[in-house]
């Protein structure tokens, strides 16, 4: 009875060492009545229900109103708002606790020739007016928030396209109360959109300024008080990169570089190896896709961090992990309509399971709920696509 015993709980545990989880995403949710052209969303608590809400980023090149979306906390957003009664061309509408007081504050990043504009929360998801930050000229698209001095105040990172005229991206430090009074120069590259994250283990977020526009990538070392003279080249002399997310891939305990290349196509991940040496890029998806954006997380609970891709006329990608970063199982969601300019990753209706809020241009903003399913592997659950 003993060895019969044994043996069934060997035959049980080869079985769940053997199954794969596998997320789904076949409930798709529309967030909108119409097609727009958007281009981000953040997600958190704004009005402090412990239940993540969503922010619209809207616009683009041309005059919108950004929305708030708030959560019934069932991953129902049917309670909406204006973020403000202005109408302007919106790439970011991050959100962050700009002024210490415990709420989350919404930092919007406009095109020119629109003001970038500071909102402050009542903590119940009713946002004011709180200045502005930068110059209202600068051609920007994204904006990082993060906290570059070690001060605790979130401090604003401005990625400007300059394809066309010489130009910067920028760095404004928080004043301690949510106010960014100067702004100074980080680097002159064309860019998208710029990532933040410790890549050397010195527990300060160092900045990935991918070239959007032919030229070259570099990365930025923080000095600790967020200066950044010290600058690595990465990746080909000349690159297009309109996407860049940064994760620890292959488990080593240390950020990996993940972009999204026009010229080359598809996502590559450049592997961080110490010492701000980066390996050559290893293309991870199909050359064929254009990749608008990429976002990281663990998708399927096995505790390696995936790869969400964000595609034009094209099906998004979840690039499931093995472990290595270098191996992944493929999980589409969506479909081919408009182009998916930001992605959001929270887990909106309380279930564990992370899910992915799409903001389409052309398109009508989405919510993919994501439903885990328990397959044995070898189960096809999509495209498997190994790395060379």
């Amino acid at each position: 009875m003993k060895t019969v015993r044994a043996l069934l709980l060997l035959l049980l545990l080869a079985i769940t060492c053997a199954a794969q989880r596998i997320p789904n995403f076949d409930r798709a949710i529309s967030l909108e009545d119409k097609a727009a052209t958007s281009a981000n969303a953040s997600l958190g608590d704004l009005n402090g229900d412990r239940f993540p809400d969503i922010v619209l980023a809207k616009g683009r090149h041309w005059p919108l109103v950004d929305e708030v979306l708030l959560n019934d906390g069932k991953g129902r957003f049917n309670r909406r708002h204006a973020l403000s009664e202005r109408a302007d061309r919106t790439y970011t509408a991050a959100v962050a606790d700009l002024d210490g007081d415990g709420d989350l504050d919404v930092i919007v990043g406009n095109d020119a020739p629109d003001e970038k504009v500071i909102y402050f929360n009542d903590g119940k998801a009713n946002f004011t007016f709180a200045g502005t930050f930068g110059d209202k000229q600068w051609p920007t698209r994204n904006i990082t928030v993060v906290d570059l001095n070690r001060d605790r105040r979130p401090d604003i990172v401005v990625a400007n396209r300059t394809d066309e005229a010489p130009g910067a991206n920028y760095v404004c430090l928080n004043d301690g109360h949510g106010k960014f009074p100067s702004c100074r120069a980080l680097s002159p590259e064309s860019a998208t959109t710029i990532a933040a994250g410790d890549l050397n283990g010195d527990d300060v977020p160092d900045l990935v300024v991918p070239h959007r526009d032919g030229g070259q990538s570099y990365i930025y070392i923080n000095d600790g008080k967020g200066g950044f003279a010290e600058r690595h080249p990465f990746g080909p002399a000349k690159t297009e990169t309109r996407s860049v997310a940064l994760g620890d891939l292959d488990g080593d305990g240390r950020l990996d570089i993940i972009i999204g290349d026009q010229a080359r196509g598809g996502a590559a991940v450049y592997f961080n190896q110490g010492g701000q040496k980066f390996s050559e890029p290893l293309s991870v998806s199909d050359v064929n896709e254009s990749v608008y954006s990429i976002a990281v997380a663990d998708m399927n609970g096995d505790g390696y961090r995936d790869v969400v891709l964000g595609n034009m006329e094209a099906p998004g990608a979840v690039l499931l992990n093995d472990g290595t970063g270098r191996k992944f199982s493929r999980v589409s969601f969506g479909d081919k309509q408009g182009a998916v300019y930001g992605l959001a990753l929270g887990d909106v209706n309380g279930d564990g399971s992370i899910d992915i809020v799409a903001a389409r241009s052309d398109a009508v903003n989405m919510l993919y709920l994501n439903s885990l399913n328990l397959r044995a592997r070898g189960t096809k659950p999509g495209s498997n696509f190994q790395a060379e």
